[in-house]
């Protein structure tokens, strides 16, 4: 399957705490962001559109894919709409658990603590028309988990509650830290994905598909590279922005 390529995203603000800045870009790199996309006539669109139409991987229009992973209601403040100004879809990934809570993960870690997006807000987020996505029921490794049918419980979980909440089918799963368990490809055809997001796959599938960070040291001439052809078919071989930080 011929996807577009998919851009990965999680915090946009500029007063971010400094233990979650890696994962944050300003307000000013998300418009150099969106804002070029449109300049050069991209088209964002989610993986239910796709699911809808598979004719629009087959036009020769350019598309990409937004994805948000985590959900900080943060981004109600600026970039949800200031995406809709520009009517862009976008696809948003919440552990199930954190649901109307926070980032656990993080806090367990050390880091500080940030509101994730409630039921109410998921229901907003689907009237925009916007994609929500499962990033498991927990935020966890699910490399590290005994057995698949773990596995399976978390995968399962999160595809459930986010249906029940949005009354749509839910095409796509992200996984949490990019841990990409073994037999994964049974476990979410099992479930009913159709795609399934990681970071830096060696091996990319469509149920383990390759997706490039949005980071605050872009330019417009790194920001092309990522959406180029040259960038993909460089990926399976190395990356030049793997370990590049905000």
């Amino acid at each position: 399957m011929n996807l577009p390529p998919i851009a990965m995203l999680h915090y946009i603000s500029d007063s971010i705490h400094p233990s979650l800045q890696d994962w944050c870009i300003s307000r000013k790199a998300f418009l150099q962001f969106i804002d070029y996309l449109l300049k050069n006539e991209y088209e964002a669109i989610t993986f239910a559109d796709i699911m809808a139409d598979k004719q629009l991987l087959f036009s020769n229009s350019k598309k990409v894919i937004l994805t948000f992973d985590d959900c900080p209601r943060m981004l109600f403040d600026f970039a949800i709409p200031e995406l809709v100004k520009r009517k862009m879809k976008a696809a948003f990934f919440i552990p199930t658990a954190q649901l109307g809570g926070y980032n656990a993960w993080d806090v367990t870690d050390g880091r500080a603590r940030l509101e994730l997006m409630n039921e109410n807000d998921i229901k907003t987020l689907t009237h925009l028309g916007m994609e929500i996505g499962a990033h498991a029921h927990h935020h966890v490794k699910l490399k590290s988990l005994s057995g698949l049918d773990k596995v399976r419980e978390e995968v399962q979980q999160s595809k459930r509650i986010i249906e029940d909440i949005t009354q749509k089918n839910v095409y796509s799963f992200a996984y949490p830290y990019a841990s990409v368990p073994k037999g994964y490809r049974q476990v979410l055809t099992e479930a009913g994905y159709y795609f399934g997001l990681s970071i830096y796959q060696p091996f990319e599938h469509r149920l383990a598909l390759r997706r490039f960070g949005v980071y605050e040291s872009d330019t417009e001439k790194t920001i092309k590279l990522k959406l180029s052809k040259q960038y993909k078919w460089m990926r399976r071989f190395y990356d030049p922005f793997k370990g590049v930080g905000q």
